[in-house]
């Protein structure tokens, strides 16, 4: 076969249904190769058991694991985070107390031939990271002073804590690769889009550390404050006495203040700072891992966001890219965004309209009407133009390691993946030429027989 086939996995499955026996499962069933251990995350999108809403996949425990904390899966040294107010924090969950998920699955995988990625996720919104010490301190502040629940990016005990993370862990395991994810855009995607799933629309940040850096660049710092304010108002319905479309009077802020486009990219070099210094630092530390970046879905959604993801400048500081092109699922997930935009600056615009003026900026060939997309999902052929595209886009400078949906949850009314879906799914990506696949987003939520049709297209096609 040659190509990576790579799967999530938390901590929880490893406990629940045994070390060797999920190896086995994922190695037999779907020839995977490469697993991708969930090693800090404060989000269930990878640590937990099938969340409450879906049914019980056919392996692993059937009971629902509320007591949910996150935090490190690993055992973690304290002198790696020395000069940062937020030291170690093991998560509390009751069910993985005390289990150290490197440790113990890295010899078993080895003997498998398989590899072992540690994946690294920096979501935070979900407020669970109140249950860490000194967190407060290193909060974002939106446009009205307030704390955000994002941690900054250029905050710099945040950015020692991850620094001393990374190291703690190459240091502490022999790992092949590390993948970092971080699902958050800017202020002016913020806003324009209502944050997205679970996030708030606020505008940030106006912390010190990052008015300073505005200073520096020239930026208006109180002007920015305004036009951020101003266009908070416009996308929650404020009312214009002039009548004028919500895209109008967008366009209208956007020249009457600059400074929101230039606050915009001055948080997104920000964040591609701290990208690119944990990318040097890991390759400083262990030059033969593998250093790679989970590509937040928004990328198949919003064209602001896939403007800022540049590929091409990604593979700079990249060994390999996770694109998350989970199709069916993203039906819904375009559904939501499309109404999310029409409701703020695109308000007044019929929503097949703009679906279409969406599809057709984004490239692709998903003629449905809007209000079927959730039930309809995107095709097989989103998949292979968009790994084409990011093929393209590095050329040849890093791997390309699609995210392919294995039994993504969702509500009721949206598609689910079925065998017949994943074999397209997977075809798709290698025939766009991906170098290889990662079943995603975690293991205790994908039915066996959809992962033994990933090891049967696989072998199909060896």
């Amino acid at each position: 076969m040659g190509s990576l086939v790579g799967i999530q996995i938390g901590a929880i499955s490893f406990v629940d249904e045994g070390v060797d026996q999920v190896l086995d499962i994922v190695g037999e069933a779907a020839a995977v190769d490469a697993v991708f251990v969930a090693t800090q995350s404060f989000d269930r999108g990878l640590q937990g058991r099938q969340v409450v809403s879906r049914p019980w996949p056919g392996h692993g425990a059937r009971e629902l694991d509320h007591h949910h904390v996150g935090g490190s899966y690993v055992t973690q040294h304290p002198e790696f985070y020395a000069n940062t107010a937020l030291g170690p924090f093991r998560a509390p969950d009751r069910e993985v107390a005390g289990f150290d998920v490197l440790e113990q699955v890295i010899p078993a995988a080895r003997r498998r031939g398989m590899r072992v990625y540690s994946f690294v996720l920096e979501n935070t919104h979900s407020g669970l990271t109140r249950h860490v010490p000194n967190w407060p301190k290193v909060l974002q502040v939106d446009a009205w002073g307030r704390a955000d629940p994002y941690a900054c990016v250029r905050n710099p005990d945040y950015v020692a804590w991850w620094l001393g993370l990374i190291e703690d862990q190459l240091k502490s395991y022999p790992l092949d690769g590390l993948m970092f994810g971080s699902e958050r855009h800017g202020p002016l995607g913020n806003v324009l889009g209502d944050g997205g799933f679970a996030r708030d629309g606020n505008p940030y940040c106006f912390c010190p550390h990052c008015e300073a850096a505005g200073h520096r660049r020239g930026i208006d710092v109180r002007r920015a404050r305004e036009g951020y304010v101003a266009l908070h108002r416009l996308a929650h319905g404020g009312a214009d006495p002039g009548g004028d479309s919500g895209f109008v009077r967008f366009l209208r802020l956007l020249t009457e203040y600059p400074e929101i486009l230039a606050w915009e990219q001055l948080w997104t070099d920000g964040f591609e700072a701290l990208r690119r210094q944990l990318y040097g630092t890991a390759k400083f530390l262990a030059p033969h891992v593998q250093v790679g970046w989970h590509v937040w879905h928004h990328n198949s959604f919003s064209p602001l966001y896939r403007a800022q993801t540049d590929f091409a400048a990604l593979a700079e500081y990249a060994d390999f890219v996770k694109p998350v092109l989970y199709n069916n699922c993203a039906g819904y997930r375009l559904h939501h965004h499309i109404r999310q935009v029409a409701r703020s600056i695109f308000a007044g615009v019929d929503e097949q309209t703009l679906y279409d003026l969406y599809r057709g900026v984004l490239g692709y060939d998903e003629a449905v009407r809007f209000d079927d997309l959730p039930a309809t999902g995107l095709s097989a052929d989103y998949v292979t133009r968009e790994t084409r595209r990011t093929v393209t886009a590095v050329a040849g400078r890093a791997a390309v390691y699609p995210g392919l949906d294995l039994d993504v949850p969702t509500p009721e009314h949206v598609k689910k993946t079925s065998p017949e879906e994943v074999r397209a799914s997977v075809t798709a990506a290698l025939d766009g030429g991906a170098d290889g696949i990662i079943l995603s987003r975690k293991y205790s939520e994908m039915r066996l027989d959809n992962l033994a049709a990933v090891g049967d297209t696989l072998r199909a096609r060896a």
